[in-house]
């Protein structure tokens, strides 16, 4: 009787026990793991310059040394008018970018060009920077998407890269059209170039050879006219 009882009390006890015991923590389910490169590609394909630069910059948080961040989150910083953001990162592109990369050359170009060294617009250049001369390059950029007329194209960016085996080796400047879609390039050093233009997010419109007369200002729009798929300069050939 004495056992039965014991029993009893022991499984009275184990069940309170049982009841009183706290519940089981439930499985936390885990968020999704967002590839932030991946994200800023697609955004920067799509010219989502805030959104490419958001992911950008979270990005950055897990890999410090990407080139291909902080080129990325610079170019957005100038869509973007981020002054302060694009020279931070352009400098950074500069210090750890290959020397001759095309990253480091614009970023350098970019820096050059926005550290605020105001000069006179009657100032002469000076004569022993070899970047400088009294040439120049303007006119306006438009483009026809599909079952559309010709429209300005705003804010597009343009290449001026000297040419191999020229005085004008190694010197690239950047420009971007303003909003009514006028570009232009000033004090250039005179000689022969590549004016290049790309889509947003693909492939190139324009591949132009240009030379600069000394003292000179060429005036040349860029229209589907002039477009790689009439006339590329440059063709790749394999």
């Amino acid at each position: 009787m004495r056992g039965a009882l014991a029993l009893a009390t022991l499984g009275l006890a184990l069940a309170l026990g049982a009841c009183q015991r706290a519940p089981e923590p439930l499985s936390r389910v885990s968020a999704p793991v967002v590839d932030h490169a991946a994200e800023a590609r697609r955004a920067l394909a799509a010219q989502q310059w805030a959104v490419a630069a958001e992911h950008l910059r979270s990005a950055l948080r897990q890999d410090t040394q990407s080139l291909f961040l902080h080129y990325g989150l610079a170019v957005c910083a100038t869509w973007l008018d981020a002054k302060r953001e694009a020279t931070r990162e352009f400098e950074w592109v500069v210090a750890n970018a290959p020397a001759e990369s095309d990253e480091a050359k614009i970023a350098r170009r970019w820096l050059a060009a926005n550290r605020g060294e105001r000069r006179s617009a009657a100032a002469q250049p000076a004569a022993n920077d070899p970047t400088r001369g009294d040439s120049g390059l303007h006119g306006m950029v438009t483009w026809a998407d599909p079952g559309q007329g010709p429209a300005p194209q705003g804010r597009q960016q343009l290449v001026l890269a000297g040419l191999r085996g020229t005085p004008t080796k190694g010197l690239i400047y950047v420009s971007r059209a303003t909003q009514e879609g006028r570009y232009e390039f000033k004090n250039v050093p005179s000689g022969p170039y590549r004016l290049s233009g790309d889509a947003p997010g693909g492939p190139t419109r324009w591949r132009l050879k240009v030379a600069l007369e000394p003292g000179k200002d060429l005036a040349l729009d860029l229209t589907p006219d002039n477009s790689t798929s009439v006339r590329d300069d440059f063709r790749q050939t394999k």
